[in-house]
């Protein structure tokens, strides 16, 4: 009769070589406290109104307002252009759809929206300014959450020169 250790350490031996060889996804590992750890938010407090985290002062952005004003650094950079379109396909393509192609269809989730996203190659947002799509990534507005804290300052631009791109395209 084996003991319990010796197939434990036999099971996961197998379940280690699967992996290996690329037929499981994960190791077997006990996941039985997933879903007691506390999220994001639920352990911090509440951020000091007026202040900026260590080493975010490069990120931070005091007002939409403050945002529209800025001046795109990476207007017309190529490489800023394709960087944006990945972006773009990650971060806001399952709401917007994909804009460089007509006629206009929302992504999966902008489809089961409230409120359908806008087309962002329409008249209607081509006279926006680069600072004014800056502003919307990083605040938000109405249904769309804001990204600022998930995107760099860079990124943001990218994005903006991808919009602006397929605007002139379209």
């Amino acid at each position: 009769m084996k003991s319990a250790r010796f197939v434990k350490v036999a099971w996961f031996a197998a379940a280690l070589a699967a992996f290996a060889a690329g037929k499981a996804t994960a190791l077997p590992f006990n996941d039985d406290m997933v879903d007691v750890q506390k999220r994001t938010g639920l352990i911090m407090r509440e951020k000091a109104e007026g202040t900026v985290a260590i080493g975010m002062s490069d990120y931070y952005v005091a007002s939409r307002e403050d945002a529209e004003k800025l001046v795109n650094p990476l207007q017309g950079d190529p490489t800023s252009t394709a960087n944006g379109k990945r972006l773009f396909t990650v971060n806001c393509q399952p709401c917007h759809g994909d804009i460089s192609k007509k006629p206009y269809a929302p992504g999966p989730v902008g489809a089961k929206a409230l409120q359908t996203p806008p087309d962002l190659t329409s008249d209607a947002y081509k006279t926006r300014t680069e600072g004014s799509i800056y502003a919307t990534i990083h605040f938000g507005i109405r249904l769309m959450p804001g990204h600022g804290w998930k995107l760099s300052p860079t990124e943001h631009w990218d994005i903006v020169n991808y919009v602006k791109s397929q605007q002139a395209v379209n």
